[in-house]
């Protein structure tokens, strides 16, 4: 076996993109080494690299965190008590390095092993030019140490997050009962400028991951303000309360909630603070920068951040404004899209409005779908309606997405073993802790380093060092075992709940997304802006709770007829419902307009008497009617279906279409759909009675067919004819439906007028049919043919 000194020569730092090379030389038992990233050598076969380091500026205080990891390709062990670590700024100025956690100082031949260290550097000091110095204990140096090499630190931060964005902050500090060797980072995620209650709030995301060895919670002690450009402090708190514990290496998020001022707040700092003596020390601080602004329309972004979301993503979709008479109706739709892999529950999102300095107003809310889970690839749509005050632009207003959620799942975790990119922590195998009893998957002993140094303050030429405290027994608690379970038990010795919390039990729902409505769609005319429709095919409505997903509407007829007698014309409508689904529907009360060339609406009226529900794979028809000026023409109308209560007393616009009218044929088929109706011969006849005097009777021959297999019940239209002189008057009327015992059937029918007049029976009479529809403004008449028998 090699003896220490063999293997703690002085070796320059050297890349190691130089050991692909030679791999092929080593033996099986070396370690693998990591391509182009720097390294330590202490022997041919054995050397130190750096990983996942992390500074946090902007505290008093600032703390770096960083990782060696000793490769030992030789064929002896290695006892890293023989080595000491120090960080060197640019200016030459060394700051003693501690071990984060007590573990086995003898790395085994043909074994690797990662030892955590942490260092409190001078204010202001920044990632370039900073190094970690490594040397080997020797007496005879001046100071009892000789030079090995150094490693660059930039290298080793981590990708894809700056490091004015996160900070990383002793739990010790915070709570003198902490363990020495937990450390929380703090990744600042999507802030939120939003209006609750008449007054500006900042909501930020903060992501905070567990760089230590055991369990931990955010202490009680730990507190947060807002640090204005002069020089000012606002007030902030959690928003909800969580007092889970965070294990190792595990990643949660959490959201900062502040009031802000009336006065301008400029560029602002999150500052994270503890009380010491009666004074505020900063243990970190995050430039947040100026407000942040709303997203614009179109955009789209994760719903949590760096590992604690479920793999769903939000999108702005659209969103249109509709001017009324007592303002604009505002509709935005939001999509959420599953890009994972696995089924997800649809999380409860819910929508409002903002506007001007302090206006707020909640909008109703629609989906596309009540399915619980969405699955891999699917997304489904929210709708958020909300009638803004008149003299409010909809393009100066903003929509606020909240996220609601009991507190128990405000932190989401991103799993056991899972680390942020930007947490800056290290995972570490074979890491045993000094105490038994902690929060583990499996118990082993070891031997372990202690973790003391020493060294000079910032500016000093002393040296820092670690020895060996001797074999101790302990449990061990590997990071990043999937089989840890939380215990409720803190690592930290911590308080079970985060101080300054702004809600009880349930939050009102934190912010996950604010849109600016610049350049939205915006309705003067909505009859222009309707789109086109083809009869018979599904209305292509948004989504409403009030219209089940798996039920198809669809327009089937729309008729004009003139009433000469009142001055109107009036429009019969028939919508028919299908149920695509497997169980019983409800058919929904809707609310139907038509829409003239000009945008006016005139409302509809649905027929008296229709069915509560719809059986599985069946069609049910029900009629609406209109009363609509009589100079219209029925060429250039629009058909306009709502929600008369969503949005109350304002309509909810779940679809606007342009149609024309159809017209009635002189001579064929009739259209009672579902039915055409051909009447093939007639002829009329006179008798007399005693007791009901004289009757006309009219014989008719018809082709009844139906021409889909639509359900009818007592309910539908029915055919009514008139019997009408020359001189316009009615001499009689008779009904006949198409269900019942009396219905009318393909063959020959007779239709009877009795009680008529002597002196009213002349000939030259006109029958005129009709279909009649009953509502609850009274009998709706569609006139659809005359003749002269």
């Amino acid at each position: 076996m090699k003896s220490l000194n063999m293997l703690t020569k002085p070796s320059r730092t050297a890349w190691l993109g130089a050991l692909a090379i030679s791999a092929v030389c080593l033996s099986a038992s070396v370690p693998a080494a990591y391509a182009g990233k720097p390294g330590v050598f202490v022997a041919h076969d054995t050397y130190f690299t750096l990983e996942n380091a992390s500074l946090a500026p902007g505290g008093d205080s600032p703390l770096m965190q960083f990782s060696l990891k000793l490769h030992n390709g030789g064929s002896g062990a290695v006892d890293f008590n023989g080595y000491g670590v120090r960080v060197v700024d640019e200016a030459g100025n060394r700051y003693p390095a501690r071990l984060g956690s007590k573990q086995s100082a003898r790395v085994q031949a043909g074994k690797e092993q990662t030892f955590d260290f942490y260092s409190q550097l001078a204010p202001g000091v920044k990632a370039e030019g900073l190094k970690v110095d490594l040397y080997a204990w020797d007496g005879s140096g001046a100071d009892q140490t000789r030079e090995i090499g150094a490693l660059p630190v930039a290298g080793s931060l981590p990708g894809g997050v700056s490091t004015a964005s996160q900070t990383v902050v002793r739990l010790k500090d915070a709570d003198p009962a902490a363990k020495e060797d937990v450390f929380l980072t703090f990744v600042q995620g999507d802030g939120f400028r939003v209006v609750e209650n008449g007054k500006p709030y900042l909501y930020m995301n903060l992501y905070v991951t567990n760089s230590g060895k055991t369990e931990a919670t955010l202490p009680s002690g730990l507190q947060y303000r807002l640090l204005t450009s002069d020089g000012r402090t606002l007030a902030a708190a959690l928003s909800g309360s969580d007092s889970s514990s965070l294990l190792p290496n595990e990643t949660v998020q959490r959201t900062v909630k502040a009031e802000l001022s009336e006065q301008s707040v400029g560029p602002l700092t999150l500052q994270l603070v503890t009380s010491d003596a009666g004074e505020d020390k900063v243990l970190g601080g995050l430039p947040l920068g100026e407000l942040p602004p709303a997203i614009k329309l179109g955009s789209e972004k994760p719903l949590a951040r760096y590992g604690t979301g479920s793999g769903l993503t939000v999108v702005a979709e659209k969103a249109t404004a509709i001017r009324q008479e007592d303002g604009m109706l505002v509709q935005s739709t939001v999509t959420v899209r599953n890009d994972s892999d696995r089924m997800i529950a649809v999380p409860a999102l819910t929508g409002a409005y903002q506007f001007g300095k302090d206006g707020f107003t909640t909008a109703s809310e629609a989906r596309s779908s009540r399915d619980a889970y969405l699955a891999p690839k699917a997304a489904v749509s929210f709708s958020y309606t909300a009638l803004l005050p008149s003299g409010v632009e909809p393009d100066a207003a903003e929509l606020v997405v909240r996220v609601k959620e009991d507190t128990a799942a405000t932190g989401t975790s991103a799993g056991s073993g899972t680390t942020a990119s930007a947490s800056g922590g290290s995972a570490s195998t074979s890491a045993n802790t000094a105490n038994s009893g902690t929060a583990g998957s499996a118990a082993s002993t070891g031997t372990s380093a202690s973790g003391t140094t020493s060294g000079s303050s910032a500016g000093g030429s002393a040296s820092g060092s670690s020895s060996a405290a001797g074999s101790t027994s302990g449990t061990n608690a590997a990071s990043g075992t999937s089989g840890q379970t939380k215990t409720g038990t803190s690592g930290s010795g911590a308080t079970s709940s985060s101080s300054g919390t702004v809600s009880g039990s349930k939050t009102d729902g934190r912010p996950v997304m604010v849109v600016g409505l610049q350049g939205i769609a915006q309705q003067y005319n909505p009859t222009m802006a309707a789109k086109n429709y083809e009869y018979g095919t599904p209305l292509p409505l948004a989504a409403s709770s009030l219209i089940d997903s798996k039920l198809d509407m669809s327009l089937v007829e729309l008729h004009l007829h003139e009433n000469t007698d009142y001055g109107y014309k009036t429009a019969i409508a028939k919508v028919k419902y299908t149920n695509r689904g497997s169980s019983v529907l409800t058919l929904p009360d809707i609310g139907t307009e038509l829409l003239n060339s000009q945008g006016l609406a005139f409302p509809g009226v649905r027929q008296t008497t229709a069915a509560s529900t719809i059986m599985p794979g069946t069609s049910y028809v029900v009629a609406y009617s209109f009363m609509v000026p009589a100079d219209e023409k029925g060429d250039n109308i629009a058909f306009r279906v709502t929600d008369p209560k969503a949005i109350a007393p304002a309509k909810l616009d779940l679809g606007t279409f342009r149609i024309a009218a159809q017209r009635e044929e002189e001579y064929g088929k009739i259209s009672f759909y579902p039915f055409d109706v051909t009447i093939d011969a007639n002829n009329l006849a006179t008798t007399y009675s005693t007791s009901t005097g004289y009757s006309y009777h009219l014989n008719l021959s018809l082709t009844i067919e139906q021409r889909e297999p639509v359900i009818i019940d007592q309910n539908f239209s029915k055919m009514e004819f008139e019997l009408v002189d020359g001189l316009g008057r009615v001499l009689g009327s008779q009904s006949a439906g198409f269900t019942g015992t009396q219905k009318l059937i393909t063959g020959t029918q007779r239709i009877s007028f009795t009680n008529v007049k002597t002196e009213q029976i002349e000939s030259g009479v006109t029958i005129r049919v009709y279909e009649t529809i009953d509502t609850p403004n009274g009998p709706a008449k569609r006139l659809v043919r005359e003749f002269q028998p």
